[in-house]
């Protein structure tokens, strides 16, 4: 269906927007911490930036490995150097993902007509909506801005068909060496090229066979498709559990996110287009498999959300004029500017806890481990691992057999060791008192954690 005819606007000299994004910076700033599924990607960078290639597998662990395909060595390096900046550098990233992608959302609202103040509000029910991967920096924030990218390039191609479609597939390749979650975006294309309107079929179709084939243009080669085969397809995905958990409704962020969801389509419902429509319908299956996919439904449905009734496709919303889009971009670099320098104040006043989880740890952990493999809990044991020391396992489950995987989780979840030849493990205080019946001590405290040896 056509979204009619705004009530029309000419925009604002005052940035509301920016400055509401700016403000959910600093105040996502106060509660951002790094969770699990980030810092393997950074110990992988390490060595591929120390070592000058790609190693096989993945060297900071000891159980047996699978021949891993690795397709995000740009994102392993790219972290890496990163992290090599300090302490400070990962969350500040991560904000810096969140803050644009927001932007992008607020900007693509404007465009389809959305009153200023309107794009403000929903762009907040989005964090409200989004709160847990706004707050938890991991390896999927580099998916951020491609996606809403790739859902600008396509509304704006059924407003106004042109030869920018044709960025969609190196779009998908600079995505498809960042993150796995470019299937989404595949599967988003996919639904625009068999639902669309604009261009014509074959155009469309071209389109999505060279982003689909874009797939393979990482460091993994033609074994890609491997990777994503084994990524989909972990112990975790299949036991639905950590990061592939569904959503549990009884657990705060997680019912936030149903309800904005919930509301964000109430708002968006009547000016939702076929293909919107479709691709909507499939994130919210999704969602209701995995919360983690939650992100993408809310990120897709709020531009539309905000403008509400707005403008009909081929028109063009607010004021395109020189003058305008320079006093845009000059709010955009004020607005940034004081942004910037709070988060950098908060998260100088919140240094300890924005750390990587378990770096208390790090040195009395090498001092009782020595070269024994170490058997860490999540996420701790990815800290460990880049800061040098051996564990057993660790993100990516997919790099291991599955009997590894299996193994690994039953120790997250109960306190059961996967291989009797391990003497060393960090646990929190429950699972402590429960090897310490099978003959494991706890030499040393740090924080909520112990570590533990086995004394025979």
């Amino acid at each position: 269906m056509a979204r009619p005819e705004p009530s029309g606007h000419r925009g604002t000299r005052f940035p509301l927007a920016e400055v509401v994004v700016g403000a959910w910076a600093v105040v996502l700033a106060a509660f951002v911490i790094i969770g699990a599924d980030l810092m393997w990607v950074v110990a992988m960078g390490d060595v591929i930036r120390r070592e000058g290639g790609v190693p096989s597998g993945v060297p900071f662990a000891s159980a047996p490995q699978l021949d891993w395909p690795n397709p995000t060595v740009p994102a392993q390096v790219l972290f890496s150097v990163v992290h090599a900046l300090g302490w400070w550098a990962l969350p500040a990233l991560h904000l810096a993902l969140v803050a644009t992608t927001l932007l992008i959302v607020g900007a693509d609202a404007v465009r389809l007509g959305a009153r200023p103040a309107r794009s403000a509000a929903v762009v907040s029910l989005v964090v409200v909506g989004c709160a847990s991967p706004f707050v938890v920096a991991r390896f999927p924030s580099l998916s951020l801005v491609p996606f809403v990218g790739l859902v600008w390039l396509l509304r704006r191609q059924e407003e106004r068909a042109s030869r920018a479609v044709w960025l969609v597939p190196p779009l998908m390749i600079v995505w498809g060496n960042l993150h796995g979650a470019v299937l989404v975006g595949i599967a988003v294309l996919g639904v625009w090229v068999l639902a669309g309107r604009s261009h014509t079929l074959v155009r469309r179709g071209l389109v999505g066979v060279m982003s689909l084939a874009a797939l393979v243009l990482t460091s993994a080669g033609l074994r890609t498709p491997a990777y994503y085969v084994g990524a989909l397809g972990n112990e975790a995905a299949v036991r639905g559990t950590d990061l592939w958990a569904a959503p549990d409704l009884t657990h705060p962020l997680d019912a936030a996110m149903v309800v904005v969801a919930g509301a964000l389509l109430a708002l968006a419902a009547r000016s939702l287009v076929r293909w919107e429509w479709l691709a909507a319908v499939g994130l919210a299956v999704a969602t209701v498999t995995a919360a983690r996919h939650g992100v993408w439904l809310l990120l897709l449905l709020a531009p539309v959300a905000a403008a509400g009734r707005a403008r009909p496709l081929g028109a063009d919303a607010g004021d395109g004029t020189l003058p305008a889009a320079a006093r845009r971009t000059t709010a955009l670099v004020a607005v940034g500017a004081v942004a910037a320098a709070l988060v950098g104040a908060v998260l100088v006043a919140r240094s300890a806890q924005v750390r990587p989880p378990g770096h208390d740890a790090v040195a009395p952990l090498k001092r009782v481990a020595g070269t024994r493999p170490v058997l860490a809990r999540e996420p701790e044991a990815e800290t460990f691992a880049q800061a040098g020391i051996t564990v057993w396992a660790a993100n990516p489950v997919d790099a291991f057999p599955r009997e590894v995987q299996a193994g690994f989780l039953d120790f997250l979840h109960d306190c059961r060791v996967p291989d009797p030849g391990l003497s060393v493990a960090v646990v929190d205080q429950g699972c402590a008192d429960r090897l310490s019946e099978a003959g494991w001590v706890v030499v040393q405290r740090s924080g909520e954690i112990s570590i533990v040896t086995k004394t025979s």
